[in-house]
C-alpha cells in the first residue's frame, strides 16, 4: 500500500511539474511572439502616384494641434493577448480634379472681372463728377462775365450819355454866345476890317463900272486863312467877279475878331468898294 501511494504521489508531482513547464513555455512563447510583432518592420501600404495640381487662392493658417498629455505607460500584461498593430494610414494628399480646377479658375476670373468693372465704374463716376464740376464752373464764369459785360455796357452808356449831354450843353452855350454876338457891334467892326483888306487888295478891271456891289462867300479856318471863295449876286461882269475872288485870296489871312464868339468859318459879306 505504501508503494502504491508513493507511486501515486510521484505521478502527481511529475504532472504538476509538466503543467508548470507547459504554462511557462506558453508565457515565453506569447512574450516572444509579442516582441517579434513590435520589433518587426511594418510594411506601409503602397501609394499610387497621382499627378494633380493644387490651386490655393489664399494661404491657410495651420493651427497646431495641442499636445496630448503623456501618461505613463502601464507595464505590459504578459498574460493578456497582444493586439495586432494597426497599419499607419498614409498622409492625405490634396488633389483637385480638372473640373474643380477649371471652376476655381473661372471663379477667380469672375472676381477679377468684377473688380475691373468696379474700378471702371468708379473712374467713370469720377470723370462724370469732374465734368459736372467743370460745367458748373464754366456756367458760373459765363454768368459772371455776362454780368460784368452788362455792368460795363451800362456804365459806358451812362458815360456816353453824360458826355453827349455835356457836349450838347457846351454847344448850346456856344451857340447862344454866337447868336448873341451876331449882329453885335463887334461883328460889324470885324466885317468892316475884312472888307477894307479885300478892297486894298482888289485890282479894278477896265470893265468895272461905278457902284460895284457883289455878295462874297468865304470859307476860312481859325486864324483867318482862306480856303475857298465864291461870288454870289454881283452887278459886275466875269472880269469883276474874278478880280474880287483874287482880292480875297490876296487878303488872306483875314483879320481875326476881338470877340472869339463872332468868328464864323463860313463868312458872308457885301463887297462895294465905291462906297
Amino acid at each position: 500500500m505504501s508503494s502504491a501511494g508513493d507511486q501515486g504521489g510521484r505521478h502527481e508531482r511529475w504532472l504538476s511539474v509538466l503543467l508548470s513547464i507547459l504554462v511557462h513555455a506558453g508565457i515565453v512563447a506569447v512574450v516572444g511572439w509579442g516582441w517579434w510583432r513590435f520589433s518587426a518592420p511594418k510594411r506601409l501600404p503602397q501609394q499610387l502616384a497621382i499627378e494633380a495640381t493644387v490651386v490655393v487662392d489664399r494661404p491657410v493658417a495651420v493651427t497646431p494641434a495641442p499636445a496630448a498629455a503623456v501618461e505613463p505607460a502601464a507595464p505590459p500584461d504578459l498574460a493578456a493577448p497582444v493586439p495586432e498593430a494597426t497599419p499607419a494610414r498614409p498622409a492625405a494628399v490634396e488633389q483637385v480634379a480638372p473640373q474643380e480646377q477649371a471652376t476655381q479658375q473661372e471663379q477667380a476670373e469672375n472676381e477679377r472681372q468684377k473688380l475691373a468693372d468696379r474700378q471702371r465704374e468708379r473712374r467713370a463716376q469720377e470723370q462724370a463728377r469732374r465734368a459736372q464740376e467743370l460745367q458748373e464752373a464754366a456756367a458760373r464764369n459765363a454768368k459772371e462775365a455776362a454780368a460784368r459785360l452788362a455792368r460795363d455796357k451800362a456804365q459806358r452808356a451812362a458815360q456816353d450819355k453824360a458826355r453827349r449831354e455835356a457836349e450838347l450843353r457846351t454847344q448850346l452855350a456856344a451857340e447862344e454866345r454866337v447868336n448873341a454876338a451876331r449882329g453885335s457891334a463887334a461883328e460889324a467892326a470885324w466885317l468892316a476890317l475884312i472888307r477894307d483888306r479885300v478892297t486894298r487888295n482888289w485890282i479894278r478891271p477896265p470893265s468895272a463900272r461905278a457902284g460895284v456891289n457883289c455878295e462874297v462867300h468865304v470859307v476860312q479856318v481859325p486864324g483867318g486863312a482862306v480856303t475857298g471863295v465864291q461870288i454870289g449876286n454881283c452887278n459886275g461882269d466875269q472880269a469883276v467877279r474874278e478880280s474880287i475872288e483874287a482880292a480875297v485870296y490876296r487878303a488872306s489871312p483875314l483879320p481875326t475878331p476881338s470877340n472869339a464868339d463872332v468868328f464864323d468859318r463860313n463868312l458872308r459879306f457885301n463887297f462895294h468898294p465905291d462906297e
